[in-house]
């Protein structure tokens, strides 16, 4: 597997693996779990999806099986801040407004969402390696940028997952159920230090991808047609 990481500006030297992340977010988060999302039956893209934002993804034999986004949390774009703060500020129906005593507004502190795993390629072994480079992509991404601390909206079990990667992620708040799919989803934050990052991608066997041509990717550049039949809250 390989790890792709890079800004929403810099998405177009990595050939169509951005792409492919927005294919991967439509078939789980909307065809699999029912989420209400803007989308055009092959892609999911939001509001959140702008110059601010960096993305660490996945790939397998040259498809994308897992990625996530960030954004720090003193971004603002079109009127909108990050999605905690704007649940927070009832401007998102399918979030709760009172998930966080204090809504972080620094760029020290980077909010994690749309973290999406192909499940239906992916083994669990391959799954959690998956999931671990992703976390690394982002730490190492927002890291450099100055963060300190990355929070997320995800799985209540999903604390467990970063634990056993290595990190160490402490819930805040409540957790809730989600009237969409079920599941129930809480706060996390945890910190992002460079060390703890490094020793957690130890034993994975990243081979990290900086910027790819897509002449020599071996990917196609022609988009593919949405799979009918094809897996947080903004995970």
């Amino acid at each position: 597997m390989q790890l792709h990481t890079f800004s929403f500006l810099d998405q177009y030297h990595h050939g169509p693996i951005f792409n492919g992340f927005l294919e991967l977010r439509y078939r789980v988060l909307v065809e699999n779990l029912g989420w209400e999302l803007s989308h055009d039956g092959v892609v999911e893209m939001d509001q959140y999806d702008h110059p601010k934002a960096v993305y660490s993804i996945v790939t397998n034999k040259g498809q994308v099986v897992a990625g996530a986004r960030a954004l720090p949390c003193n971004a603002s774009w079109g009127g909108w801040s990050y999605m905690l703060k704007d649940a927070a500020l009832q401007k998102l129906k399918s979030i709760p407004d009172d998930l966080l005593d204090d809504c972080p507004d620094t760029a020290n502190t980077w909010e994690c969402t749309r973290l999406v795993t192909d499940d239906t390629n992916l083994a669990q072994l391959s799954r959690m390696k998956a999931l671990r480079m992703v976390v690394h992509g982002l730490c190492k991404e927002a890291g450099k940028r100055g963060a300190n601390d990355l929070i997320s909206l995800s799985p209540s079990s999903f604390g467990r997952l970063l634990e056993i990667a290595g990190y160490s992620p402490v819930p805040l708040g409540r957790q809730y159920a989600a009237n969409e799919d079920g599941r129930h989803y809480r706060v996390f934050r945890m910190p992002c230090d460079r060390k703890v990052n490094a020793i957690a991608c130890e034993g994975l066997d990243v081979e990290l991808s900086i910027c790819i041509r897509p002449q020599d990717s071996g990917l196609s550049l022609a988009p593919k047609t949405a799979e009918k039949s094809w897996p947080s809250h903004s995970t």
